[in-house]
């Protein structure tokens, strides 16, 4: 099920607009503007069931879905100042801008660039493996898409109401009698946020320090939903070519201002935070590429302290000499226990695992062709040792263009 909530529009209390406008007043006077678009067309044969439910994006849309089109804009104003956009085309959800954001390079002698606008996360490493046509198989990593049964404009009053709702954020969570909607995710890859980064490097080191209206479980894109500002960034280091280390962190409030007048006394939505911290390690060598992330989060309650999240995955590809390739990803992620009111100490949202595997080939630079196998175990709420299981197949064609 889509998100039942609509986020709220209007102007963002952000100050990106002006710092462009600054960028483009201390640029040097731009030469013919060059505009260039390109697109990539996602087709898709595959079962629809729980196991697809498990794989949806915030907007309701998949990877999954029969077919998607993602059409990118890139214009470059002049040597320093450039602009980005990309939207997303997909039956299950409307038109909708993924990104679009200006990058200003001020020092021409140095990687360095500020970007501005709705940017892409400046923590972790998957970002650049969400389109299919880098992406060695077709479901996201579980702790950029599993939507938690945690939503961040409504409390849950005890823990009996949360652990009612485990494992059902990525259909509509409910904790009094009313339907809200889907889940935050750690990271929502399918929703970035309007920020101000600066992203760089400097061999070994690469680093990307950022500030967003939101946070990494909730892109806050149009009217600010509480006065916090989350930071966040990314230190990396390639000691080795095609070895590359990294650790991420984000820190920020996720409750929206009008839950204010139901939290304790003194205290209001941006004195509760997502923490997060990540590592990520990738290694290519020769035919094959191994990459992997983990992730510790925190989401601090009114109600119920502390909420702890901790996962990962590890994905490898080998590609073969003659255009194939082979790929796997191994996906979890657990969840720290609350107590309900018969003194069980069980999970707060249902612990899942995930196993994605596939083959590939491709045509050519513009062309591949996928079929892969993903089997998502998910634990049965109440419980600790009980899981129920859930397959999905499917074939995929990737055509940039």
């Amino acid at each position: 099920m889509p998100r039942k909530r609509a986020r709220t529009h209007g102007a963002p209390a952000w100050p990106g607009l002006a710092l462009i406008a600054a960028c483009l007043a201390a640029a040097p006077p731009a030469r013919a503007s060059e505009l260039r678009f390109h697109g990539l067309l996602d087709l898709v044969l595959a079962e629809r069931g729980v196991a697809y439910d498990y794989n949806l994006l915030t907007r309701g849309d998949s990877p999954f879905d029969a077919y998607g089109a993602r059409i990118f804009a890139d214009g470059v104003v002049n040597d320093q100042l450039a602009v980005f956009a990309q939207v997303v085309l997909r039956d299950a959800a409307a038109l909708y801008v993924d990104g679009v954001y200006a990058s200003y390079k001020p020092l021409m002698t140095h990687d360095v660039n500020l970007l501005a606008g709705k940017v892409p996360w400046a923590i972790g490493t998957y970002a650049p493996r969400t389109y299919s046509n880098k992406n060695p198989l077709v479901g996201t990593p579980l702790m950029y898409q599993y939507h938690t049964s945690l939503v961040w404009y409504a409390l849950p009053p005890s823990a009996d109401a949360l652990l009612a709702n485990a494992g059902q954020g990525s259909y509509a969570v409910d904790y009094e009698g009313y339907e809200l909607g889907m889940g935050m995710p750690i990271v929502d890859d399918s929703y970035w946020d309007v920020g101000v980064t600066l992203t760089g490097s400097a061999r070994p080191l690469e680093y990307a320090l950022g500030v967003v209206a939101g946070t990494p479980g909730w892109g806050s894109t149009a009217q600010d939903e509480n006065s916090g500002k989350s930071v966040l960034g990314r230190v990396g280091l390639m000691p080795l070519p095609g070895l590359r280390v990294g650790a991420s962190g984000a820190y920020g409030p996720y409750l929206v201002d009008e839950l204010n007048a139901s939290l304790p006394a003194g205290k209001s939505a941006t004195d509760y935070h997502q923490k997060l911290a990540m590592v990520d390690l990738e290694l290519q060598r020769g035919h094959i590429e191994l990459r992997a992330e983990g992730a510790f989060n925190v989401w601090e309650t009114p109600t119920l302290g502390d909420l702890d999240v901790m996962g990962g995955y590890v994905e490898l590809k080998y590609a073969l000499p003659f255009g194939a390739f082979v790929a796997g990803r191994w996906d979890a992620l657990r969840f720290s226990e609350i107590t309900n009111s018969v003194g069980e100490n069980l999970p707060w949202d249902s612990d899942v695992t995930r196993v994605e595997s596939g083959i590939g080939y491709r045509f050519n630079r513009e062309a591949q062709a996928k079929v892969i196998y993903q089997r998502t175990d998910l634990g049965v709420a109440g419980t600790t040792d009980q899981t129920q299981t859930f397959d999905l197949f499917a074939a995929q064609i990737s055509i940039a263009f």
